[in-house]
């Protein structure tokens, strides 16, 4: 053997709270984290093809974002599931990293209960409103609206 003393192999644990580790126990913690993981990458995908889409092809056509636009494009299903998935990914993805955050740094459980709650019921009356709008918006009855009011 050489003149080399070896050393202890020191294993450091992370202490960030931004990287979670795999939770050990199955249920609910382990669903959101898998869901958080490929939430992101769902949304990194459809978020850069809704900036492209909208931003660089619709300015490449010479065309302009407005309702006109809009009518015709959420005239097709592809669309709306798109635009719906982007709606849903992105309310659940946020709402579920705020919620921990808050398990975080709130530390008492009842303002900790309150918070979530709050957070909770607010996003979802605002995704209702986008999955109405979404869903239930007709783009010929739109368009006779606009008709008829000279636009």
């Amino acid at each position: 053997m050489t003149g080399r003393t070896s050393r202890a192999r020191t294993i450091y644990s992370n202490p960030s709270r931004a990287a979670r580790p795999l939770p050990e126990a199955s249920g609910s913690e382990r669903f959101w984290w898998y869901f958080m993981r490929l939430s992101g990458l769902a949304l990194v995908i459809l978020a850069l093809g809704h900036v492209f889409i909208m931003h660089v092809l619709v300015v490449i056509a010479g065309q302009e974002i407005d309702f006109a636009f809009v009518q015709s494009r959420w005239g097709t299903p592809f669309w709306r599931i798109y635009d719906f998935l982007l709606l849903v990914l992105a309310f659940v993805h946020g709402v579920n990293g705020a919620r921990v955050v808050v398990t975080d740094y709130v530390e008492s459980l009842t303002a900790r209960r309150v918070v979530i709650g709050v957070l909770l019921a607010v996003a979802a009356i605002w995704l209702v409103l986008g999955t109405v709008v979404i869903v239930f918006f007709d783009p010929d009855a739109s368009a006779a609206a606009s008709a008829a009011l000279g636009r």
